[in-house]
């Protein structure tokens, strides 16, 4: 059977008169977290916005937006949050030029946020500035319940260029113990542990057998402003040795940015 050519002038797709025009839209390729955030921890509410704040480095914020781990939706997104050392809440300033549905939908990022710092994350910046006055005790509120287990005085006669007590401070080690104290204590202090510290997960507060040490700086100096400053913490847990003791398993360890790793580690494993 024969078939009939027709014209390829006829034909509409080899027409270039008659060829239809496709627009595409751009595709929504996302934005890497580590490329948009960036987080500061801060100890007066005056260094807020300052360009001499001190950034922190995340390990990871990926695993926070998602399967993918990119925020999508936005252009020009910047997110800048900052983390009182003093209370540990924070707040996250967020700005972008315009935000539309590229396919892959539209990031909430306040959720993500709350994934991150829970309750600590203030809403207001007002509010924010606010709890390094109604917060500037908190440290103390906490030492206060707990039980000193070290404590250096300070002398200025060590030539170790990290010594802790050449500014006429005391370091000392305290140990806090129950399930409520353990409970706020660590609740306020989790955010930074998500960050910082590689895989880690939280630890389960309602286990009565946690405990948390310490590492507090306390400034002998009456004029001082910041009397009471944390520079790291451990997580430790009481497990049944057989056949009738008790041993400590340390689950998890952080120094606090702007400290002097070698000697606070020096410091709890000392204790």
């Amino acid at each position: 059977m024969g078939t009939k050519n027709q014209s390829s002038s006829s034909d509409p797709v080899n027409d270039p008169k008659k060829r239809r025009r496709v627009g595409f839209s751009k595709i929504d390729t996302g934005i890497e977290p580590n490329e948009c955030i960036k987080i500061y921890l801060v100890s007066r509410k005056e260094e807020l916005d300052a360009s001499n704040s001190f950034c922190i480095q995340p390990v990871d914020l990926n695993h926070f937006f998602g399967d993918e781990g990119k925020i999508y939706g936005y252009q020009n997104l910047q997110i800048n949050i900052w983390v009182s050392s003093i209370s540990f809440h924070a707040y996250a300033d967020i700005t972008f030029q315009s935000k539309a549905d590229g396919g892959k939908g539209i990031t909430d990022l306040r959720s993500a946020l709350q994934d991150i710092f829970a309750e600590n994350l203030v809403e207001k910046k007002d509010d924010f500035l606010h709890t390094f006055s109604t917060e500037s005790d908190y440290i103390n509120s906490i030492v206060s319940k707990g039980e000193i287990l070290q404590q250096n005085a300070a002398n200025g006669h060590n030539s170790d260029p990290d010594n802790l007590n050449a500014d006429g401070s005391n370091v000392e080690i305290i140990r806090v113990v129950g399930v409520m104290p353990v409970g706020l204590l660590y609740s306020r202090l989790v955010p930074l542990v998500l960050l910082l510290v590689d895989g880690s997960n939280p630890i389960d507060i309602t286990d009565p057998r946690w405990e948390i040490l310490l590492v507090i700086q306390k400034k002998t100096d009456p004029e001082a402003s910041d009397q009471l400053r944390l520079l790291g913490f451990a997580a430790i847990y009481r497990f049944y040795c057989f056949p009738d003791s008790l041993r400590l398993r340390l689950g998890q360890i952080l120094v606090l940015p702007l400290t002097s790793t070698k000697v606070t580690v020096v410091t709890f494993l000392r204790c």
